[in-house]
């Protein structure tokens, strides 16, 4: 086999690290439903998953806040991707954790 077959069989196959992570999450609006992210998609997402999953977990803990703005069925299934839109892992259990989750319908 050649060096170049066997680099991109390797290269295809190796785990790549994230070139960062995002907080994922959907809002329901009097029947609509809406993806959004924390950082946003055009912005520099967060360089630490550690990062990440504290957003998600802050984010979390204000939809069971008193303030209007934050009414707990509004943000649903909160969790942490990476640059690819993948879902990862918590970091303190290897497990994947989705805050706030909901079923939600496909129409």
């Amino acid at each position: 086999m050649k060096i170049n077959r066997a680099l991109k069989i390797i290269d295809e196959g190796w785990v790549k690290k994230p070139k960062g992570f995002r907080v994922h999450f959907q809002k329901i609006t009097h029947s609509d439903i809406t993806t959004d992210y924390v950082p946003e998609i055009d912005a520099t997402p967060f360089d630490s998953a550690v990062t990440a999953w504290r957003t998600a977990w802050k984010l979390f803990q204000s939809t069971k806040s008193k303030n209007p703005e934050f009414d707990e069925a509004e943000m649903v299934n909160i969790y942490v991707v990476d640059d690819s839109g993948n879902p990862i892992a918590y970091y303190a259990t290897n497990q994947f954790e989705v805050y706030n989750k909901r079923e939600i319908e496909k129409s």
